[in-house]
């Protein structure tokens, strides 16, 4: 019966996909959305049941719990405080049988009537999977990066963008004969989940926060629930017992959409993307909940002009000159101002060739640099390293006149 119901409705709403989560069959209707009207939804319309749970428990019976419902994070609230605990949170653990209370983090809380845009931006900020809506002091449900990421699916537009545009380029790796200690200080030094794992220089297979969470409790306890106090001693074995290789990839030229609807689908978090046997990128739904954010905000004036006519294409530039923006003037505090130019030079089928020049004002003084290429994204990753080259020797520049003239 179901079955019919769901073809049924295939045919009347021309659904594209059918993915099922938590024995509930979720819908993606591709053309619901545009991008703006997504991005100014109500979050209301988003929320799933939250794991909550109690700030005495433990640490193993989080683990237990985390590895049951297959999630990556669990809430805990207080008066009109609500706290979090993720997978990641756990890795700093020394004993598992310390109370949550000890890991836990205070977050920001969502109104039913707060849009996608700024939960997106608060998940953004804040490096979280998810966050609570929280409704006259009751938490009343979760919006979570998987959840915006399936109605991002239905956004028409969304289908010509490729994965090779979006994804976050030269990520972290670790080779497989390093221990998985270090991968989990990697992790939780640069706050991230995901480490691909090398072999000579070639991708061989991949390890997670998951994984090393999980070789932290026995198996045995795990099984039975049982209570347990000290870690395994997994985390003194190399990477290449722990790691995962069948790993997920895809082509650089790939639809991001496809690519997006496959994790969905496996419920996987990550897919690496790998052309001619060498990483170009990874993408994780961090990337992907990007296009939906509320644009980042600076003390300074950084602006962009001549972003191309496509939604997504413009969308793309204006996370990536913000987010580089955002980098340069974290590390160069005197930069006054930060201004984008681009041009389009040349036209070949349904590409086309970019000419971006980039002006940065400090104490006066202009500084432009330009790179022109096929891919925004890239383009302005090539001139924020030509930049933070060029203003690091500056920088040791004034700081050696300053010595010489107090």
């Amino acid at each position: 019966m179901l079955n019919l119901l769901l073809i049924s409705l295939a045919d009347k709403f021309d659904l594209r996909s059918i993915i099922r989560d938590d024995c509930n069959y979720i819908l993606v209707i591709y053309g619901r959305f545009d991008l703006k009207s997504l991005k100014a939804s109500r979050v209301d319309g988003f929320k799933s049941k939250p794991i909550i749970v109690s700030s005495e428990s433990s640490i193993s019976e989080i683990m237990g719990i985390l590895k049951h419902n297959n999630a990556y994070e669990v809430f805990i609230q207080e008066g009109d405080k609500v706290s979090i605990i993720t997978l990641r949170e756990i890795l700093k653990a020394a004993d598992i049988s310390m109370k949550v209370s000890s890991l836990m983090f205070y977050i920001p809380k969502l109104s039913p009537d707060d849009t996608v845009g700024k939960a997106a931006k608060l998940m953004n900020d804040y490096r979280l999977r998810a966050l609570p809506i929280v409704n006259e002091g009751t938490m009343e449900g979760t919006v979570t990066a998987q959840s915006l990421c399936r109605a991002l699916l239905s956004v028409r537009t969304f289908r010509s963008v490729k994965i090779g545009k979006m994804m976050t380029r030269k990520p972290i790796t670790i080779d497989k004969g390093e221990s998985v200690s270090k991968a989990r200080s990697m992790m939780l030094n640069n706050s991230i989940d995901h480490l691909p794992v090398l072999d000579s220089g070639m991708l061989c297979g991949i390890l997670t926060s998951n994984h090393i969470v999980l070789s932290m409790f026995p198996r045995e306890g795990m099984e039975r629930g049982a209570f347990v106090s000290r870690p395994s001693s997994h985390l003194d074995i190399k990477v290449s017992g722990l790691m995962d290789s069948k790993v997920l990839v895809c082509d650089p030229k790939e639809r991001a959409s496809s690519v997006l609807k496959r994790m969905i689908e496996n419920e996987k978090t990550y897919y690496i993307v790998h052309h001619w046997r060498e990483i170009q990128g990874i993408v994780t739904y961090r990337d992907f909940v990007y296009f939906l954010a509320e644009p980042e905000k600076l003390d300074i004036p950084a602006y962009i002009v001549g972003l191309p006519d496509d939604p997504f294409e413009a969308q793309l530039a204006r996370i990536k000159f913000m987010r580089n923006a955002k980098a340069l003037r974290k590390s160069f505090p005197k930069i006054e101002e930060i201004r984008s130019t681009i041009r389009t030079r040349d036209i070949s089928g349904d590409r086309c060739r970019y000419e971006v020049n980039v002006l940065i004002r400090i104490a006066g003084k202009r500084y432009i640099y330009s790179q022109d290429g096929w891919e925004l994204p890239s383009i302005f990753d090539l001139i924020t390293d030509k930049m933070m080259r060029i203003l690091t020797k500056k920088r040791k520049r004034w700081k050696r006149n300053i010595r010489r003239f107090p």
